[in-house]
């Protein structure tokens, strides 16, 4: 009973060894990737969403790894979205831009609060998320984000900075230093996206 239990214990630790070597290195691609995809994007180049269908790639299963398993469904949502993305760029980029109603982004957000609730329950009721509520958060918030970005949506920068914001305190808690960086980098990326310092 004891050998088994250290056996057990010996073959986590060797795994969780295994993973974080490859992370190392894995976690700053992911994030040189997908920063290079936000500039892409922000320059209307129609490559960006394949760039961030490979980022999104590493970091779904970097986030599964270390049990943020909101956050690895929302990488997973990430690369359909850049599918999404590639297609609906293939002819041009949209121009000018749509505009949404007030009334549209409040039903977005309410549907959000909602979403938002229900998704840190089923984490709780699992166990064996990080910060469930703050990961659910960052999780709905960009489901929402992204929505709005791939509507082509000026304002979806305004959300961007709220979900960016939270998800350098996620990153934080988990040590993930490139990441951190990274979101740095993105929350600043949104304030230029909706105020166009340097258009």
């Amino acid at each position: 009973m004891q050998r088994d239990r250290a056996f057990r214990v010996s073959s986590e630790h060797s795994s969780e060894t295994g993973w974080k070597a490859w992370h190392r290195w894995g976690e700053p691609v992911a994030a040189i990737l997908n920063l290079t995809y936000t500039i892409g994007y922000m320059n209307a180049a129609s490559w960006s969403f394949l760039v961030a269908a490979l980022g999104s790639t590493l970091y779904l299963v970097i986030c599964w790894q270390r049990q943020m398993l909101a956050e690895a469904f929302l990488w997973l949502y990430y690369i359909g979205m850049a599918c999404v993305g590639m297609v609906a760029v293939e002819d041009a980029w949209p121009d000018p831009l749509p505009v949404a109603s007030w009334q549209e982004h409040v039903l977005s957000i309410v549907c959000a609060l909602f979403l938002w609730g229900m998704a840190t329950m089923i984490l709780k009721r699992k166990g064996r998320a990080w910060r469930p509520g703050l990961d659910a958060f960052t999780t709905v918030g960009s489901l929402l984000a992204t929505f709005w970005m791939l509507q082509f949506v000026h304002a979806n920068w305004l959300y961007w900075m709220v979900v960016n914001s939270a998800a350098i305190v996620l990153y934080s808690s988990r040590k993930m230093t490139w990441t951190v960086g990274l979101f740095v980098l993105y929350t600043l990326l949104a304030i230029e996206g909706w105020f166009d310092f340097f258009p």
